[in-house]
């Protein structure tokens, strides 16, 4: 299931650009009938995907609802999880470790962060991991003890590159909040257009 809205954008003006759902017959910056663009009208890259098409990666959503219509950026919390190479997503929460949830990771933010080459140690980390104890749910703690320590941990046992982190913070800071920008960016076009025909923005070239 793919919920993509499809936002266009093109530019027929020389100083703004238009996002819209449908082009018009008739430039919403300048009232002209459209002949040409400047721009020519595309499909605005869609944020979000289903984690079991985006084996051996992490994935992120919010705790509740979707990205699309319901994510506020200041109230609500992330979940995090991550995908082995068959599709299969492993979480941790207060159940403890979730295998294969996958119907609420339909409307996820996915991120590959490794090679090919690395699948294997990928799910061997990943398989090495959930034997632990350390992830029943008894030892569940909404602060010290969450999803996101379960990410870190395996990050920093996978021993890639660059993808040895200090802590959570330094996770979601490096990692994780620059992947959301567009997201959030997408969100706010999907949800203004769902009041409005058009969106204007200044083109700075």
């Amino acid at each position: 299931m793919n919920d993509n809205p499809g936002i266009v954008c093109f530019r027929h003006c020389p100083r703004k650009n238009v996002f819209c759902r449908y082009i018009p017959v008739t430039c919403p910056a300048c009232s002209s009938r459209i002949q040409d663009f400047i721009v020519d009208p595309f499909r605005v890259p869609y944020p979000f995907a289903n984690a079991a098409h985006n084996p051996t990666s992490i994935v992120i959503r919010p705790s509740r609802g979707s990205f699309l219509d319901d994510y506020d950026v200041t109230g609500n919390d992330l979940h995090v999880g991550i995908v082995d190479s068959d599709g299969g997503v492993i979480e941790f929460d207060k159940d403890g470790l979730i295998t294969n949830d996958v119907d609420r990771w339909t409307d996820c933010i996915a991120f590959q962060v490794v090679p090919v080459a690395w699948i294997i140690r990928w799910d061997e980390t990943l398989s090495f991991m959930s034997k632990d104890d350390r992830w029943k749910s008894i030892n569940y703690d909404n602060i010290n003890m969450n999803c996101f320590n379960f990410v870190l941990e395996f990050l920093n046992n996978l021993g890639y590159a660059n993808l040895k982190f200090a802590s959570k913070e330094d996770l979601c800071e490096r990692l994780i909040l620059s992947k959301i920008q567009n997201a959030i960016r997408y969100n706010s076009l999907y949800r203004a257009l769902k009041h409005q025909e058009y969106l204007l923005s200044d083109h700075h070239s």
